[in-house]
């Protein structure tokens, strides 16, 4: 674990830094001050974040007033310390997430007491440093002399790469051997890859060194064993048989009607390689949908209710890019008799968003994402949102739903019970995918062309259908998301 200078300095230590920096009337690169007369400034979460990122660390410097045009820098003190250090620690423990570890100081500096918080960098591991209400990129900031600037998006992602949290997929597979890999599947994987590249295939048995190149293996304290991936992918038995893995079940469950309340009309609990899950899933999928005959032209064709091709893409990446290290539940699939609800742990990456979701090009499975698309189940990266979408849409269906909750991430593929939804009603709905209610009078807002009555009756269509829920009475009336 890192200990950086700045946790060793003694007082003497400090109070130097600090008149370092006022003799050349500026902030530097590790020292930040803050006047802190009037209690905590919440903007310290910037130098919090910076500092926890930068080799060294650095001090926040409570009791000092610093005029940046001017280039004042006055020793005001004045501070309520108790009542201060209680609102910092409060502060790091409840809105910082991944901070150094830290220690506060009283010093003492032209007769007046400061507070000294001082911040080491923290672990490459643990990286990035965030405010967890602002969340990533945005809560994430980085040290440029003397100024605190929020982290762009590759340097994001340069920071998570390094995280154990996104590295699980390559660790080592517990109670896994080599014994256990299907090395007929690998050469098949390899035959793929030549035919791709246009180049000759050796056939052999793949060396471990090929293995390791490819994700499958690696040296696990001077030996080879499975990684997580490539045990979950190439495993020559259930990977489900072995204790570790026994929670990767993805667990489908046909309903006869609109909620989960009503009967069960087809149930199985999906295990497997990643790939045959995969496979299997969209065959439970395809026989619990409708498949309805269309006169297209004078051919009578047969369509199913839902786009297979979009159906295929969503369980695939709901495979892939799943938390395997929430083992306490399982991927979901549930279908009623209007909609398809994929739900799988974990949620959405850091800095991977609803908004840019059908752009984005990272996973949390490094190793699963690239040996699922070596295997065509995955298509190119940032192409399969838009690929569902534009199914969808040829289907003459809504846009699917996506929701990104605290530990958890469903897609909802609608169906055409909800396809003769008017603009107004579809406004009503992408209202309450940001908001928790909505109001008749928030209604009129979103469509001020529209009468009272209409509205009323656009709400009235969208209970019918169960897409809203009527909650409160009279004048307290409101509406909530069915789903």
């Amino acid at each position: 674990m890192k200990y950086n200078l700045i946790m060793k300095f003694d007082d003497e230590q400090l109070v130097a830094l600090i008149k370092k920096a006022r003799h050349h009337k500026t902030e530097t690169d590790n020292v930040e001050f803050k006047d802190a007369r009037g209690g905590f400034p919440s903007s310290c979460w910037k130098s919090i974040s910076s500092f926890s990122h930068k080799p060294g660390g650095g001090i926040i410097v409570f009791g000092i007033y610093e005029d940046r045009d001017s280039g004042k820098i006055e020793i005001v003190g004045g501070l309520d310390l108790a009542f201060l250090q209680e609102k910092i620690v409060s502060f790091l423990n409840e809105v910082m997430q991944n901070h150094g570890i830290y220690s506060l100081r009283i010093v003492e500096l032209d007769k007046k007491e400061l507070l000294v918080l001082c911040v080491s960098e923290t672990n490459e591991e643990r990286k990035p440093c965030f405010n967890k209400r602002l969340g990533l990129p945005r809560g994430a900031c980085i040290r440029e002399g003397n100024v605190d600037r929020v982290i762009t998006d590759e340097e994001m992602r340069a920071f998570i790469r390094n995280s154990d949290i996104f590295k699980f997929d390559k660790t080592q597979a517990s109670q896994a051997s080599i014994d256990l890999l299907d090395v007929g599947k690998i050469k098949e994987l390899l035959i793929k890859s030549a035919e791709k590249a246009k180049r000759k295939f050796v056939d052999s048995a793949p060396t471990n060194k090929v293995m390791k190149n490819l994700g499958v293996i690696d040296n696990f304290n001077g030996n080879y064993f499975p990684t997580v991936g490539g045990f979950l992918i190439f495993s020559n038995v259930q990977p489900q048989t072995l204790l570790p893995f026994s929670r990767y079940v993805v667990r489908c469950v046909r309903y006869a009607g609109f909620s989960v309340s009503t009967p069960i009309l087809d149930k199985q609990d999906i295990l497997g390689t990643l790939d045959e899950q995969i496979d299997l899933i969209h065959q439970f999928i395809l026989r619990n949908i409708s498949l309805r005959a269309e006169i297209i032209g004078s051919k009578r064709v047969e369509k199913y209710e839902y786009p297979p091709e979009a159906i295929r893409e969503l369980v695939a990446n709901a495979v892939i890019h799943r938390d395997y290290l929430i083992t306490e539940t399982y991927t979901q699939i549930n279908i009623f008799s209007n909609r398809i609800e994929i739900s799988n742990p974990g949620n959405l990456p850091p800095g991977i968003t609803i908004e840019n979701l059908r752009d984005s090009q990272f996973s949390r499975n490094e190793i699963i994402a690239s040996l699922l698309k070596d295997l065509d189940y995955l298509e190119e990266y940032g192409r399969g949102i838009n690929i569902v979408l534009s199914r969808m849409e040829e289907w003459s269906l809504l846009e699917p739903i996506f929701k990104n909750a605290a530990n958890s991430f469903k897609v909802v593929l609608l169906g055409d019970t909800f396809s003769h939804l008017n603009e107004r009603q579809i406004k009503i709905w992408h209202f309450l995918q940001e908001n928790p209610t909505i109001t008749a009078k928030e209604c009129v807002k979103l469509s001020p062309s529209a009468s009272r009555p209409t509205i009323n009756k656009d709400l009235q269509g969208l209970v019918q259908v169960q897409l809203i829920k009527l909650r409160g009475a009279a004048s307290g009336t409101y509406y909530e998301p069915g789903f």
